[in-house]
Order: structure tokens, then sequence, then C-alpha cells
């Protein structure tokens, strides 16, 4: 299978530099817009995949299994979503702090190429598999 690089490169990019300015700037509905995008991969239309086109990043395609990057867009989607919860009830230092634990790890990501999230996919499939026999 394939995956566009630059797609990842562009959601990381995205949550490292927005997320840290919402919490800066108090404006949780950045957290909120985030969240929206990074909870859209699974409906018809991908809106950071749209983003990106509208924004025309090129494509940077390479042979990878998609799965584990789809595993972390949607941890970093509910971390979003809980962020976006406590936002919304009020409790701004929770709500930011898990904001910025995903812009975060975006960044090791971007910066280092360590994905938190594959890793977690990796090694829950590997336990799977030593617990099923599969």
């Amino acid at each position: 299978m394939r995956v566009d690089r630059n797609q990842l490169r562009f959601n990381q990019a995205l949550l490292v530099v927005l997320l840290p300015l919402a919490a800066l700037w108090d404006q949780p509905w950045l957290v909120y817009l985030l969240f929206l995008l990074m909870a859209s991969q699974h409906a018809p239309w991908d809106l950071m995949v749209a983003l990106k086109r509208l924004l025309r990043v090129p494509p940077a395609m390479v042979e990878e299994d998609p799965r584990p990057h789809r595993f972390a867009r949607f941890l970093g989607a509910v971390f979003l979503g809980l962020a976006s919860l406590f936002l919304l009830l009020g409790l701004k230092g929770v709500g930011y702090a898990l904001a910025l634990v995903v812009a975060l790890l975006a960044f090791v990501n971007l910066a280092f190429g360590f994905c938190l999230g594959c890793f977690l996919y990796l090694h829950l499939r590997y336990a799977r598999a030593l617990f099923t026999g599969k």
C-alpha cells in the first residue's frame, strides 16, 4: 500500500503550529477545528487531505502500511476530542494540556521521525498475535 508522506508532514505541521497558538492566545476554536480535521479521516471527504490539496502541497507517495498512521491519527483525534470537551466545560488547563501533548507528539514525529501512535499500533498487534496466536 502507499502512503503520502507529505500529507503526514502537513498534518503534523498544522498541529505543531496551531495547537500552541490556540493555547497561547486562548483560542479554543482552533482546537475544535483541528479535532474536526483529524476526526474526518474516515468520513467520505477527508478534510486534512482536502486542505492539503487546496494549498497545493504535492504528494510524496511511498510504499508503506497506512494502518499505523491511521491509528496514530485516530489517537490524536481522541485526545483533541477530549481536549475540546474539557475546553467546552471551562477546564482550560486540562484541555490545553491535552492539546499540547498532541502538538508535542506531532513535533517529535515531524522532527525525529518517531511516531508514538505507530509504535503503539505495532506493539498492540504483536501482543494480540502473542495472546491469540494470529
